[in-house]
């Protein structure tokens, strides 16, 4: 991507809650299990059956407060997201 990587400064995690971002994407990929649900962060989300056994990427977009499925580059689902 042509950035310089950054680090965090501490060798170790904040011991107190961070704020909420307001805007950005997060991208996670997760696989499919025979029980058609998506785990989000804790949360579980139906899929259609033909996504079993398949490697899906979501994005979560912060700002839009939306969660988006693709499956080879396509997208195939979308869902309302709302942030705690």
């Amino acid at each position: 991507m042509g950035r310089k990587l950054i680090f965090p400064s501490q060798d170790y995690a904040p011991h107190h809650p961070l704020k909420k971002p307001k805007a950005g994407r997060y991208h996670l990929v997760r696989f499919i299990r025979s029980d058609l649900r998506l785990n989000i962060f804790g949360e579980f989300f139906a899929v259609h059956p033909y996504l079993q056994y398949e490697y899906v990427v979501a994005t979560v977009d912060v700002k839009e407060q939306k969660l988006t499925l693709f499956l080879d580059h396509k997208q195939v689902e979308e869902y309302d997201y709302q942030l705690r």
